[in-house]
């Protein structure tokens, strides 16, 4: 009663076009997302997956999330991405990590929130173990070419026993896909026996592998 009685006194502004529209995402911006295509996995996944193409109004959300800091966003892309995607099939989810300079920087990270809207019955659990243990360069100010090496090495397992067999690996954005196949490296590093990703967005003209 009380998140209703704030929302009609102080209505949201729509995290995509900006208007007070009393929803973080409103539903002209929702009607405008696109699916994103099938594509082969980047080099070093087992599989992939993207909800929606990465342009317009997904774009200022997303960057409403994570540069604007605006936390509660994750909530009404994530429940998107879970619609999306549907029932997932694997023994856990984890979400890529952010190093503790970066966390302490945003407050919170982008992908474990995201995550966090796919615990749904049927789905499985949301764990955690993998970190990472060195800064890296943002992948979006980076060439393609530059990104792998960027990442390479970044990510350990951590957690008390090997990961399970099979998991997914969530992300806001999938570019190239080295970040995603760092991560996936160091879960089979640790005893994993395949990794799919599993991301929000994608841009149409990002390459569909690893340079």
């Amino acid at each position: 009663m009380l998140e209703c009685i704030l929302n009609w006194l102080f209505p949201d502004r729509c995290a995509g076009c900006r208007r007070l529209t009393g929803d973080l995402f409103c539903a002209a911006c929702r009607a405008r997302l696109r699916p994103y295509p099938p594509f082969a996995p980047p080099a070093g996944l087992d599989a992939a997956w993207v909800a929606f193409r990465y342009e317009g109004s997904l774009v200022a959300a997303i960057h409403q999330l994570k540069y604007g800091r605006r936390r509660r966003v994750a909530h009404v892309l994530g429940d998107l991405l879970a619609a999306a995607a549907g029932p997932l099939v694997a023994d856990a989810l984890i979400a890529v990590p952010l190093h503790a300079d970066r966390l302490r920087e945003r407050g919170f990270n982008q992908a474990a929130e995201l995550a966090a809207r796919l615990q749904r019955p049927g789905n499985p659990p949301l764990i955690d173990g993998l970190v990472r243990v060195r800064a890296t360069h943002r992948q979006a100010r980076l060439a393609a070419h530059d990104r792998a090496a960027n990442v390479t090495g970044a990510f350990v397992w951590v957690g008390r026993s090997p990961p399970p067999p099979r998991l997914i690996l969530i992300d806001d954005v999938l570019t190239t896909g080295a970040t995603l196949a760092a991560g996936a490296a160091a879960l089979r590093a640790a005893g994993a026996q395949s990794v799919t990703a599993l991301a929000l967005a994608r841009s149409v003209i990002a390459k569909t592998s690893v340079q």
